[in-house]
């Protein structure tokens, strides 16, 4: 059935399909209008009745019965491709089973939305304050920079000033004193004429030895046999202990002695080291330690002669143990080659003590040299 009016009040309202309405039993062919209040509404019908379902729908004063495709309101009408996103999100932040995220949606708290913005209000201003505090922090450090630059220099200038004014006022004095340090490394050690300078055994840091495993002398000894230690030379008291100690060394550990093999060794600084001392007997000479005092230069003096100080300290050690009681008065000088198979004490030393008084010259018979201590 088609219905057609040539009325049009546009109220907004399309009915595609057969109508039963307005609450009347009575339907008359003839009427082509619906009444809207006192309006009449044009009717267009299309739809075959074997489509229609038995329904009931009722919009205030319009009741629509066994329709459908029906609309009410205006029709708006998009030219192009149009895209509806409707996102729908409740409190527990469930999303609408209809909606699919993409990636170019971004999510938002609706819960919080002044939260966020205090959170990147307050991050800004923490932002802030760091920058201005390391800015602050970084002039304070180049302040204490200038200041301490500033005053190192005026000490230094202070410094400088007073060590002008000293070096000015004492020239003299200063002179001196550099004269003399430069020339002091040149200077033998100064002793007074017949004074012995003797180095204890603890000045020159020897081993301590037990005196148990060290036989006693019989005093007055005597003989005094003379010896080199066919070791390098020294000038001053710190190269002649470092010879002294490494004598003790290589005797101990290497010949296995218990104790340096001299009584006393003399250096070219002009001082004497004691050794064994004047008790105790030595380890220079085979089979007549027990009856001399070994005394050794301290050096080699086969092409070479010993300086003079040390010569005259080998004599004043003598002229002390004989003064001493223990070498006696009469007593006999060798060298250390007359009584052994060996150069000590060099040709050069030989050539010199063998002027000295006492010396043994004529030793055919060695037994009536030998005291008899039985």
């Amino acid at each position: 059935m088609s219905l057609n009016t040539e009325q049009n009040i546009d109220f907004g309202i399309t009915v595609n399909g057969d109508l039963n309405f307005f609450g009347g039993s009575d339907q008359n062919d003839d009427d082509t209008s619906a009444k809207i209040g006192n309006s009449s509404v044009p009717i267009t019908c299309n739809i075959p009745m074997e489509n229609l379902y038995s329904s009931s729908l009722s919009f205030g004063n319009v009741t629509i019965k066994e329709s459908n495709n029906t609309h009410f309101g205006n029709n708006t009408y998009f030219n192009g491709p149009v895209i509806i996103k409707q996102i729908s999100q409740n409190g527990n932040g469930t999303v609408n089973p209809s909606f699919t995220r993409t990636e170019d949606i971004v999510p938002q708290n609706y819960d919080q939305p002044i939260t966020l913005e205090l959170n990147s209000c307050r991050k800004l201003q923490i932002q802030v304050w760091n920058k201005l505090t390391l800015s602050v922090l970084c002039i304070f450090i180049m302040l204490l920079g200038g200041i301490f630059t500033v005053f190192s220099v005026y000490l230094s200038n202070s410094s400088s000033s007073k060590h002008e004014m000293k070096s000015s006022d004492y020239n003299d004095e200063t002179a001196a004193i550099e004269s003399a340090s430069t020339t002091s490394t040149n200077v033998p050690l100064l002793i007074a004429p017949g004074h012995l300078r003797i180095v204890s055994r603890s000045d020159w840091l020897a081993q301590p030895v037990e005196s148990k495993y060290l036989a006693k002398l019989s005093h007055p000894v005597p003989w005094v046999i003379i010896s080199h230690t066919a070791t390098e030379s020294c000038s001053n008291q710190s190269q002649c202990v470092l010879r002294v100690r490494l004598i003790q060394t290589f005797h101990i550990e290497s010949r296995k002695w218990h104790d340096i093999g001299y009584n006393f060794l003399v250096g070219g600084d002009g001082s004497a080291y004691c050794g064994r001392g004047w008790d105790s007997v030595g380890a220079h000479t085979l089979g007549y330690n027990n009856f001399a005092i070994g005394i050794s230069f301290i050096g080699t003096f086969n092409n070479n002669d010993p300086p003079k100080e040390q010569l005259e300290a080998c004599r004043k050690l003598i002229k002390r143990g004989v003064d001493l009681g223990k070498i006696a008065k009469d007593y006999k000088l060798f060298g250390h080659r007359q009584l052994s198979s060996t150069l000590s004490p060099g040709d050069k030393l030989f050539e010199i003590i063998v002027e000295w008084p006492h010396f043994a010259s004529d030793f055919t018979n060695l037994t009536d040299l030998i005291p008899n201590y039985s």
